[in-house]
C-alpha cells in the first residue's frame, strides 16, 4: 500500500508548505552571527531555499498525479461517477442482457477514467501555478542574496586590510621587517 494513497488534494497543499517551513528553518539554524548583514544573509538564504522546496514541492505533486491520473481523489467534490444500469430479462434473454450489461460496465468505466483524467488535469493547474510563482520569486531572491554578500565581502576586505596593518604596526614594535618586504626577500 502506498503511504501517499489517503493524502487529499488540500493535504498535499498542505504538505507544500509544511516542507517549505522545514527547509527554510534548517537554514536559519547554525553558529550565531555576529554583523547584521549575515543575520540578513542568513534570513535572505533561509528563504531563498523554502522557495525552492516550495516550488520543487509543488512539482512534485504533479508528477504524483501524473503518475496517478485515475485516482478517484482527484474528483472529490467534482464530477460525479456514472453508473452502469443493469439490465435483467427472462432466462432465454440472459446471455444477451449479460453481454449488454458488461459492454455497458467496460463503456461506463472508461467514461469514469475520461472524467478522473479530466479531474487530474483540472486539479494539476493549482499546483503548477503554485510552482510558477515561487520561480518568479527566486529572481529577486538571488538577486537580494547577492547585494548582501557583496556587502559582507566588502567588511571582510575592510577587517583584512585592518588585520594586515595591525599586524604590520605589531612587526614594526618587534624591529621586525615589514611584512611586503619580508614577502619580497623570500622571493
Amino acid at each position: 500500500m502506498e503511504m501517499l494513497s489517503d493524502f487529499s488534494v488540500d493535504t498535499f497543499k498542505n504538505l507544500v508548505w509544511v516542507a517549505a517551513f522545514i527547509v527554510g528553518g534548517f537554514f536559519v539554524i547554525g553558529a550565531p552571527v555576529s554583523s547584521a548583514w549575515k543575520i540578513a544573509a542568513r534570513a535572505a538564504n533561509a528563504l531563498l531555499a523554502a522557495t525552492v522546496s516550495y516550488a520543487v514541492a509543488n512539482l512534485a505533486v504533479v508528477f504524483y498525479i501524473l503518475a496517478h491520473l485515475t485516482d478517484p481523489r482527484w474528483s472529490v467534490g467534482k464530477d460525479p461517477t456514472l453508473d452502469s444500469p443493469e439490465l435483467s430479462a427472462g432466462p432465454f434473454f440472459q446471455s444477451i442482457t449479460d453481454t449488454l450489461n458488461d459492454i455497458l460496465s467496460s463503456l461506463t468505466g472508461s467514461l469514469n477514467n475520461v472524467i478522473a483524467l479530466k479531474n487530474a488535469f483540472s486539479t494539476m493547474p493549482d499546483f503548477i501555478i503554485a510552482a510558477g510563482w515561487a520561480f518568479l520569486l527566486l529572481l529577486p531572491l538571488v538577486i537580494a542574496v547577492r547585494i548582501i554578500a557583496w556587502f559582507i565581502e566588502r567588511d571582510q576586505v575592510k577587517q583584512i586590510e585592518r588585520n594586515t596593518r595591525d599586524l604590520a604596526d605589531i612587526r614594526a614594535q618587534f624591529g621586525l621587517a615589514p611584512f611586503k618586504d619580508a614577502a619580497r626577500s623570500r622571493s
